[in-house]
C-alpha cells in the first residue's frame, strides 16, 4: 500500500517537473461528465480494487442528498455568563454582616439564605414600628377607658347624678380619642411601609442556620439566592461594613452561556438572528456544543473591524468555563435546496474536485463536480451529480491514488 502511495507521488511529482499535468479521460457513457471537462483517452473512466486492497482501505458509501443550502460563517469568541442569569448581589443598605453561610464554589438553591445583614437602616425603622405599635396599644386602652367614663355618664344622667355638660365632654373626649387612635394607625402603617422598603425578603422565608450554635438573628435581614445557581465570589466577611455601593456576592447560573463571537463586516449581511451555531473548544476535543444566534449588535468594533455577536449555548453539565478560547461556526440557511455530499468525498484530479461512484462489483468510476459552499462537513454541488447518486465518502483518497497510478507506464 506504501509502495503504491509513493509511486503515485513520484509520479506526479516527475509530471510537474515536465511543466504539465497528467490529462483526464473520457467517462464511459454512464457517467458522463459535464461539458467544461476536458477528456483524455489515457486516464480511464473506472478503476477495479482487488478484493484483498477493498478490505483494507474500508470504503464508505454515502448518498449526495439534495437539502437546505447553508453557509459556514467561522468566527473565534470566548465564553461568559448569561447576564440573564448573573445576579451580583448588593445589600439593601448600610449594615454589619452578622452571619456569612457560604463560600465561594457553593450550590445553592432559589431562596437560600446566603448571609444576614444587620441592616442599620432596617434597625431604625423596626424600632419606628415597634413604637407606634406601642402608641396605637395606648391609644386604644386610652379610647375604651373614655367610651367606658362616657357609657357611665349617660347611665347617671338618667338619675341626675351628673348634667348633661358632663355627658357632652365625656363624648367629646371619647370623639378625640377616637381622632388620635386613626391618627396612630396611619403612622403604624406608614412605619411598616418604610420598614418593608429594606427588607430583602419576606420575614420568616429566610433558611436555617447551617451551625446549631448560631446565635438567633433577624431573619428579615436575610440575604439570599435569587435562584438556584453556583456561589461564584464572595467579597465579604462575616462582622464587615457593607453599603448598597458594593457587590458582596455573586451568583451564576451556567447551565446556559453566553458565547461572544467575533464576526467579521463582510459576513454580518449573511447571518441573522436564530442561526444555529456549533461551538468547540479545545478542553473537549472532538464534542461540538449547540446554540443558537440571539443577538446581532448595531455597531462594528472601530478597532478590530468584528462585531460581537452573542450567541446563546446550553451547558447542562456545566463544561464550558467562563472565559473559555471558542471556535465558532455559525450555520446561515441561504434559501433554496442544493445537492450536498461529504467533504471527505472530493478529492483533487489535475485541479478538478472528483467524486467517485460504485460501477459494480469491487469498480468505482470517477465525476468531475464543480463545488460551492461547505457547511457542516458538507460541500455543495453544483453541478456534476444528481441527489442521491452514492459516492465514496471515506477513503475516497485510495481511490484517487489507484487512478493515478493506472496511467503509469507498465516498467516491465
Amino acid at each position: 500500500m506504501l509502495l503504491s502511495v509513493a509511486t503515485v507521488a513520484i509520479a506526479l511529482a516527475t509530471g510537474f517537473a515536465a511543466g504539465r499535468l497528467l490529462p483526464f479521460a473520457s467517462i464511459a457513457a454512464s457517467v458522463s461528465a459535464p461539458a467544461a471537462v476536458v477528456a483524455d483517452p489515457e486516464l480511464p473512466a473506472t478503476i477495479t480494487l482487488s478484493e484483498r486492497k477493498l478490505a483494507n482501505v474500508q470504503l464508505q458509501i454515502e448518498k449526495a442528498k439534495s437539502g437546505p443550502l447553508v453557509r459556514a460563517v467561522s468566527a473565534t469568541g470566548s465564553v461568559g455568563y448569561d447576564q440573564l442569569h448573573l445576579a451580583r448581589i448588593r445589600p439593601m443598605a448600610r449594615g454589619r454582616i452578622e452571619a456569612l453561610d457560604v463560600n465561594a464554589g457553593d450550590r445553592v438553591v432559589a431562596g437560600q439564605r446566603l448571609a444576614v445583614l444587620d441592616n442599620f437602616d432596617l434597625s431604625a425603622a423596626h424600632s419606628r414600628v415597634l413604637g407606634a405599635e406601642a402608641a396605637l396599644n395606648q391609644a386604644k386602652a386610652q379610647l375604651k377607658a373614655a367610651n367606658a367614663a362616657y357609657d357611665r355618664a349617660a347611665n347617671l344622667i338618667r338619675s341626675d347624678l351628673v348634667t348633661q355638660a358632663e355627658v357632652e365632654t365625656r363624648r367629646a373626649t371619647v370623639a378625640t380619642m377616637e381622632a388620635d387612635l386613626r391618627t396612630k394607625q396611619a403612622e403604624l402603617q406608614q412605619y411598616r411601609e418604610e420598614e418593608a422598603r429594606f427588607l430583602p425578603m419576606r420575614a420568616g422565608t429566610a433558611g436555617a442556620a447551617p451551625d446549631g450554635d448560631q446565635p438567633t438573628l433577624d431573619t428579615r435581614g436575610a440575604i439570599v439566592a435569587p435562584f438556584a445557581g453556583v456561589v461564584d465570589s464572595a467579597s465579604v466577611a462575616k462582622g464587615e461594613i457593607v453599603d448598597p455601593a458594593t457587590s458582596i456576592l455573586t451568583v451564576s447560573d451556567l447551565l446556559t452561556v453566553w458565547i461572544q463571537a467575533d464576526v467579521a463586516e463582510r459576513d454580518l449581511g449573511t447571518i441573522k438572528v436564530g442561526d444555529a451555531v456549533e461551538v468547540r473548544v479545545k478542553a473537549f476535543p472532538g464534542r461540538v456544543f449547540t446554540g443558537r444566534v440571539t443577538y446581532i449588535p448595531d455597531a462594528i468594533e472601530p478597532a478590530t473591524g468584528m462585531a460581537k455577536v452573542r450567541c446563546e449555548v446550553p451547558n447542562p453539565d456545566e463544561a464550558l468555563r467562563v472565559n473559555m478560547f471558542a471556535t465558532v461556526t455559525i450555520l446561515s440557511p441561504q434559501g433554496g435546496d442544493a445537492v450536498m455530499v461529504p467533504s471527505e468525498s472530493l478529492q483533487e484530479v489535475n485541479g478538478q474536485s472528483v467524486v467517485f461512484i460504485p460501477a459494480g462489483d469491487r469498480q468505482f468510476a470517477w465525476r468531475a463536480v464543480r463545488t460551492g459552499q461547505v457547511a457542516n462537513g458538507k460541500t455543495q454541488i453544483t453541478s456534476g451529480l444528481a441527489a442521491d447518486t452514492p459516492v465514496v465518502g471515506e477513503g475516497s483518497y485510495w481511490l484517487k491514488a489507484a487512478l493515478m497510478q493506472s496511467t503509469i507506464p507498465d516498467q516491465g
